[in-house]
């Protein structure tokens, strides 16, 4: 398979991923099964929070060389592999620049993230790793670490330690929640 076709294949998993995660869920995180007539009753009262919660990423790389970067995530509680564990999409965009020209890479990787508290509440810590591939002078797969918390209601910090080949990159990022 192609590079271009392995980047737009896993892109369009993790779009059909997104898609079919259902729009709510209970206080308690689990999926609700309702009528439409229920669904508008449980809204009022509060008890109904989205399953996708989408954050906008930003930050730097700080070895092997200084780098910015940018992204998105979008959590995917749908795929977690047990308790206190959720799945999370992110992509990416490592932009280096110096005298020599641009250069890019975009990791997407599909994570699992362990909670250490419960989630949605300040200062709550978590980690977890990843898989997926970079792309930028040429497709390759990716391995990614990361240890995170949030620092407050719609803000996180995070590290992400990304496994490329031969390269080990550390990361530092923002993530702002929408």
């Amino acid at each position: 398979m192609s590079p271009k076709r392995a980047v737009a294949l896993l892109a369009l998993l993790g779009a059909v991923a997104v898609a079919s995660v259902p729009a709510t869920a209970s206080a308690a995180g689990a999926p609700l099964s309702l009528g439409a007539g229920s669904y508008a009753g449980l809204a009022g009262q509060g008890l109904l929070e989205p399953l996708v919660h989408i954050s906008l990423r930003g930050g730097a790389m700080l070895s092997p060389r200084g780098a910015g970067v940018v992204g998105i995530d979008a959590s995917l509680p749908v795929l977690s592999i047990g308790p206190g564990w959720r799945g999370r999409l992110d992509a990416d965009v490592i932009i280096r620049a110096n005298l020599a020209g641009v250069n890019t890479m975009v990791p997407l990787t599909i994570n699992q993230l362990y909670t250490v508290a419960a989630p949605g509440r300040i200062g709550v810590g978590y980690y977890g790793a990843g898989v997926g591939i970079a792309a930028g002078g040429g497709t390759r797969l990716t391995a990614k670490l990361v240890a995170g918390a949030e620092i407050a209601r719609r803000l996180g910090g995070e590290v992400n330690v990304h496994f490329v080949e031969r390269d080990t990159l550390v990361t530092v990022v923002a993530r702002l929640h929408l």
